[in-house]
């Protein structure tokens, strides 16, 4: 692979895109929900390089439809596999923490879950490989001869847009969208700053700044994994005839108790971020 020709962030794009491909042959031999979620994490990086190179090559329209469209069905998949693991791993610790069983949601939680896994294997085998040897040709060709000053403009263009973003949202109430859109967001800043540093441009932010986003992202982790198993538990209860157990609605009870608390944190370290420090 000619990764001297272009610019040395396809490099980065090309040790992504080499682990993302890999997992999907192995997925598509046999899925395994770890491999899956590492799948999702890359289309994640995919998606925000392609984005990067739309913005470059802005006068190509569709550029970014036309390369991450065949990946959009997969992603999502790929997500909903994520969620049902973190609502998983989220009832193991409330179950230790209570010493309670929650057998009935259980065998809910594993009808669901297996008609995910189910969904998102048919997905993979229904996927055509050659979407991949496509997008490595189109980011490419796309990467050759780009400017440190294109990449800097372009990166920074969309730091910009999701602090702007924040910002609006700070002065507001924040709703589970928003929260969301900001953990998201984030994800995005983080990994726009190591194509910077990888393109051999200085981050945007100081050290200190990255370890406050570092930290609000792993808050807004805990915030998502409580808020899909609160959804989760309760769209179950709405949609039974049985009038749930006394320990069923203890626990809807603590998750509340708990959505509430991350919250508070969420929109405390949030408008500190991004009114305090970067505004």
């Amino acid at each position: 692979m000619q990764v001297q020709q272009v610019s040395p962030i396809f490099q980065l794009f090309d040790q992504q895109y080499t682990i993302a491909k890999k997992l999907f042959a192995s997925l598509a031999k046999q899925f395994k929900s770890k491999k899956a979620i590492e799948l999702e994490e890359k289309l994640i990086f995919l998606e925000i390089y392609i984005d990067l190179l739309s913005r470059i090559h802005f006068s190509e329209k569709k550029l970014k439809f036309e390369l991450f469209g065949p990946y959009k069905q997969l992603f999502k998949a790929l997500k909903k596999v994520l969620h049902i693991k973190l609502i998983q791993q989220a009832l193991e610790s409330a179950s230790a923490k209570s010493n309670l069983t929650y057998r009935s949601y259980e065998k809910l939680l594993l009808k669901d879950k297996n008609k995910i896994y189910t969904d998102a294997y048919d997905l993979i085998m229904g996927t055509p490989f050659e979407i991949w040897e496509a997008l490595y040709k189109e980011a490419f060709e796309h990467s050759k001869s780009l400017k440190p000053l294109e990449i800097n403009t372009s990166t920074t263009q969309i730091i910009n847009e999701e602090l702007d973003f924040f910002k609006y949202d700070s002065e507001t109430k924040l709703e589970a969208k928003e929260i969301k859109d900001i953990y998201e967001g984030l994800q995005v800043i983080i990994t726009l700053e190591n194509v910077r540093i990888v393109s051999g441009l200085n981050s945007t932010f100081t050290e200190m700044v990255h370890e406050h986003m570092n930290q609000l992202s792993l808050l807004l982790y805990k915030w998502y994994q409580n808020h899909l198993f609160l959804q989760h538990l309760t769209f179950v209860h709405a949609n039974t005839e049985e009038t749930p157990s006394q320990k069923y609605l203890d626990l809807i009870l603590t998750l509340k108790s708990n959505k509430k608390k991350l919250t508070t944190k969420v929109v405390s370290k949030s408008q500190h971020l991004f009114t305090n420090i970067l505004g």
